[in-house]
């Protein structure tokens, strides 16, 4: 086969596929839709347990979706042990309220998580400690009745740094599923 038969063959590859585009959250029937097979796969988790409970205040349920780690891990370095996403039936204000409530009454976790604050993103997060695992939450809203709550929890933390900056490090593909407010 000559040289040019085979560049000309090299050529004519299959089109390269673009991954498709992100979920529409405010969209989406489950939190469980969040991470792709391929995103969970790639952050080491297994598929997505979905639960669900009363709503805030009385109000329409609440569902959550956990992904936890595949298999254990060996060797060092810290990596996302779980990612939790909730849907909350209210609003930013209404969600993030309820949850600083339901904080300050834990009986294992209180005084363990910071109080939600802006971050540089604009997004409102938390970070500490919950159930001994290092966490960071972010809360946004994807539309005026729904608020959706992100929690990732970080083994084997680097001395020194704080969850939600290894959080993001580690799991670029859910920081990136995160809406960042548009300034006013």
């Amino acid at each position: 086969m000559s040289c040019c038969v085979l560049l000309a063959l090299a050529g004519c590859s299959s089109p390269r596929r673009e991954p498709p585009p992100p979920p529409d959250l405010a969209s989406l029937a489950s939190p469980c839709e969040f991470l792709r097979d391929a995103e969970r796969e790639s952050l080491g988790l297994g598929p997505g347990a979905l639960t669900s409970a009363p709503g805030l205040a009385g109000g329409a349920e609440t569902t959550m979706c956990l992904y936890r780690e595949a298999q254990p891990r060996d060797g060092a370095g810290a990596y996302v042990d779980s990612v939790s996403v909730s849907f909350l039936p209210a609003s930013l204000e209404v969600a993030e309220q309820a949850l600083e409530e339901v904080e300050g009454r834990g009986l294992f976790t209180a005084g363990r998580m910071s109080p939600f604050a802006a971050a540089p993103d604009g997004v409102l997060q938390r970070e500490g400690t919950r159930l001994g695992e290092a966490t960071c939450e972010r809360l946004f809203a994807v539309r005026p009745d729904r608020a959706v709550q992100v929690g990732l929890t970080v083994e084997r933390l680097p001395l020194g740094e704080r969850a939600c900056e290894v959080a993001t490090r580690l799991a670029p593909v859910v920081d990136a599923r995160i809406p960042r407010p548009t300034p006013d």
